[in-house]
């Protein structure tokens, strides 16, 4: 290794704790940024007066060294860093700083807890307590006040306070003007009891600046040498006790392989902002308990995790997907992702609990999956070790009153009760949107069969106009007035569609910084169908309105048209537009209709990337003003 970026990283430790820290952390940050984005101008030249350097490296000695070290040369008016310069060198400077700054204490283990552990007759058993022991432990984690610190410089909170701020605005109006016009056509409205709490609406702003601004999902890393693809080719132990492994990714193109350590601590991962579902969930579920919320890590043995934040406001815990971004669907991985669960176990710092039963409807099928261990061992099992972390020293009287009565109330929610409805029963649920399509179909979590989803938009509602926005970069349906304020959002492009073919899927390419909608591989088309109905009968449609944007490559076709239906008593009888233009469509051809069908079909391409050839709504995820789709609908009075 380089002796001069070996002495240079020498010479970090000499400043005092703070700023060492600092100027590691501004160096993580340059390294990682360039590794990930090795093609990237912006990402190679640090200006000379950027905070970065005026308050993190030059006040650090060894800072500005270390830049020197791994090639950064000095321009005009910033640092460079060439691109023939071997990023072998970052690498190195990576993993010194990775380790130097590997200061905080691991959360030690009890040996005694696993004293607990019931007499066992399976290594399978064996090993199942022993996980829930471990897990118990490692919550405990995001009690660390050093950590928590560094946590919160990195959660924009006026932004997210600014956002829920509107959010909380934009509902309100939704309830008023369903006040005034109900929509038959949502299943579910909201009331004034639902905003009441921001703590819970700033969890989706949380939620959301998490998966799209903050941390990015990897299947396998670049190609350090040639940045082509690389497949997982094995895995490793690690030699860092912040891993659980490391997996080893070969690249298609020139063989290299890259390293990927997978860590379970979230120090590191504050910095490096990527991984899967296991680093996705450390690492939310630390910010969750840094601004204050009772939050937990659950563990599904089918191989996912999640978050679960217990709400004050609702007297309940809310299921939290980061890697979806979907909060309160706990039947998601049931219905939509066709999951056979087994076990799902949630981790406190308090408590251990199974809430298998929050997350599914299919009782008699799990329990005959939950072949592991008998339940009354596990049940036993349990609350054995609830009391153990309850009744030590340091834990409180009356904490232990308040877990108590929550336990007591969530368990009330887990009771089933036979043929009682279930809001949640009769909604539609999505297949998995993180990770590769590959991936995703050899789990069976997605499915390329035609989808119903059924949502109609309802136009009638909104007076004699009907706005509608999209955003593919936020992934949002925005309603709104003719001054462009918003009156309503639907988070997730699917559900405000009607019909899905083809396994569209929304597709994001972070080395092209770009998003949009494309069918999935092997399927020969794909389709979208989005319904406008009129529910009063004293309006019809007067003149309709369409934007959208597109892309296609080497043959690829996607094509546009309007159905339009005039008497709901006899729907056969329609007119169907073909639409040539999207780009700037109006026609008032459809002038008297009572319902719309938007139609896309996307087709074509050539080789084993055709499925991405056709692409819908394609923008770039830098745009600052995306409206991917725009309908407006005048309507008039009969």
């Amino acid at each position: 290794m380089d002796e001069d970026l070996l002495r240079s990283v020498d010479l970090l430790k000499e400043n005092e704790e703070q700023i060492r820290n600092d100027a590691e952390n501004a160096l993580l940050t340059v390294c990682q940024n360039i590794l990930s984005h090795p093609n990237d101008k912006k990402y190679r030249e640090v200006r000379l007066d950027h905070p970065l350097v005026t308050t993190k490296l030059l006040p650090a000695l060894g800072g500005i060294e270390c830049l020197f070290d791994i090639g950064f040369v000095e321009t005009t008016d910033c640092l460079s860093l060439p691109q023939e310069a071997p990023l072998s060198k970052l690498q190195s400077l990576q993993k010194l700083l990775s380790k130097s700054s590997f200061t905080k204490t691991s959360v030690t283990k009890d040996p005694t807890l696993y004293n607990l552990i019931p007499l066992t007759f399976t290594v399978e058993e064996n090993r199942f307590y022993k996980s829930i022991i471990d897990n118990f432990q490692k919550v405990l984690q995001y009690e660390d006040a050093s950590l928590q610190e560094k946590a919160k410089k990195v959660i924009p909170i006026v932004d997210l306070e600014i956002a829920t701020m509107t959010r909380l605005r934009q509902l309100h109006k939704h309830v008023k003007l369903n006040q005034i016009a109900p929509d038959k056509s949502v299943k579910k409205q909201y009331s004034e009891d639902d905003i009441d709490d921001v703590k819970d609406i700033f969890l989706m702003e949380l939620l959301h600046w998490f998966k799209y601004k903050f941390f990015t999902w990897v299947d396998s890393p670049k190609c350090t040498a040639c940045f082509s693809d690389c497949k997982h080719q094995n895995t490793v132990p690690p030699d860092d006790p912040r891993c659980s492994q490391i997996e080893i990714h070969k690249c298609t193109k020139c063989g290299t392989r890259v390293k990927f350590p997978r860590y379970i601590d979230p120090e590191p991962l504050l910095t490096l902002r990527r991984g899967r579902c296991g680093e996705w969930v450390n690492v939310f579920t630390l910010l969750c308990r840094t601004l204050g919320y009772d939050a937990r890590c659950v563990h599904d043995e089918t191989d996912h995790v999640w978050t679960e934040v217990w709400s004050i406001h609702e007297k309940r815990w809310i299921h939290l997907d980061p890697c979806e971004d979907v909060m309160d669907r706990p039947l998601m991985y049931e219905k939509g992702w066709k999951k056979k669960l087994t076990y799902i176990i949630a981790y406190s710092k308090d408590e251990v609990q199974d809430v298998t039963w929050r997350y599914t409807r299919n009782i008699l099928g799990v329990l005959r999956r939950r072949d592991i261990s008998c339940e009354s061992k596990l049940i036993q099992f349990i609350e054995s070790l609830n009391k153990y972390r309850q009744s030590s020293p340091s834990y409180s009287a009356t904490r232990r009153q308040y877990v108590i009565k929550r336990r007591l109330l969530e368990l009330v929610e887990l009771i089933h009760v036979p043929n009682k409805q279930n809001s949640d029963d009769n909604e539609s649920y999505g297949g998995r949107s993180t990770g590769s399509y590959e991936w995703r179909l050899a789990r069976g979590e997605i499915s390329e069969s035609k989808s119903k989803v059924n949502y109609s938009w309802d136009i009638s509602n909104y007076g004699e106009a009907f706005h509608l926005q999209y955003s593919i970069i936020n992934d949002v349906y925005m309603i709104t007035d003719n001054s462009d304020k918003t009156l309503m959002d639907i988070s997730g492009w699917q559900n405000g569609t009607n019909e899905i073919e083809g396994g569209m899927f929304r597709k994001e390419e972070h080395d092209w910084k770009v998003t949009y909608l494309s069918r999935s591989p092997g399927a020969t088309s794909g389709k979208v169908k989005w319904c406008f109905v009129v529910t009063k009968p004293n309006l019809y449609v007067r003149t309709f309105h369409l934007q959208a944007t597109i892309k296609t490559f080497h043959e690829a076709n996607v094509s546009w048209e309007v159905e339009a239906i005039f008497d709901n008593a006899n729907q056969n009888k329609s007119v169907i537009l073909p639409i040539s233009d999207v780009s700037n469509y109006h026609t008032d051809q459809l002038k008297g209709a009572v319902k719309l069908i938007l139609t896309v079909t996307v087709s074509g391409g050539q080789g084993n990337c055709a499925w991405q050839h056709a692409q819908i709504f394609r923008q770039s995820l830098e745009s600052k003003d995306d409206k991917s789709l725009v309908i407006n609908i005048e309507l008039e009075n009969r």
